[in-house]
């Protein structure tokens, strides 16, 4: 009676701990599924506030900064900011010769807060390897939103994107949307902790149960 009574806890222990595991993995897909269509609907409405022209008028050089062209769609993209308090970055990415490396024309927050040797700067004509960011590159054919959190030198973030284009429907550009994702990647981890959890009561359970069966 005593072992049955056993078997029993440990099987109810990892019933509760799969159940609440599951909650939560589920809930964390809805959170990020939606986190997604969001930063693509936002990425897709600030495109269209964009004028292709403004952008052929900027030379991707850093000293464009400042300059009237560059200031039109820069408060543009500060606006868009404001308007969404969740986006922490908002910029607008060409493509270069190079496959996979795009450069930045104008983006809201340029050169970080704090300016060290080794800090990387968003201004006009400034690299940034898309190698590792398939829905980045994709934006050229349509909405898209990163499928995980990615993370580079700028911070941990989920991203949105949608194509800016010209008069005659032609992807000249890709304009992005960042979401600071740091409690995101926490929950994620929180995540993984209650999978090892479940499956630690699971062992238990079955092991309880083997030692049951054999001794009768």
């Amino acid at each position: 009676m005593r072992r049955f009574l056993g078997v029993f806890l440990f099987a109810l222990l990892f019933l509760t701990v799969l159940s609440n595991f599951l909650v939560y993995e589920h809930r964390l897909r809805n959170n990020f599924s939606e986190t997604r269509e969001r930063l693509m609907l936002i990425a897709s409405n600030a495109a269209l506030s964009i004028d292709a022209e403004d952008i052929f008028n900027i030379p991707l050089e850093q000293r464009s900064e400042g300059t009237p062209g560059y200031m039109v769609i820069y408060h543009k993209l500060v606006e868009i900011k404001k308007a969404n308090p969740s986006i922490k970055y908002v910029y607008i990415m060409t493509t270069t010769g190079q496959p996979g490396i795009l450069q930045y024309v104008v983006d809201a927050d340029p050169v970080p807060q704090i300016i060290t040797a080794h800090c990387p700067t968003s201004l006009p004509g400034d690299k940034y390897d898309a190698r590792m960011f398939p829905e980045m590159m994709a934006a050229y054919n349509g909405p898209s939103a990163d499928k995980k959190i990615t993370t580079d030198v700028w911070g941990i973030f989920i991203s949105g994107y949608a194509p800016i284009r010209d008069s005659e429907g032609r992807s000249v550009a890709i304009l992005g949307v960042d979401s600071d994702a740091s409690s995101m990647r926490d929950m994620q981890k929180g995540a993984k902790v209650r999978g090892k959890i479940a499956l630690f009561a699971g062992i238990l359970f079955l092991v309880s149960f083997i030692t049951l069966i054999k001794r009768g």
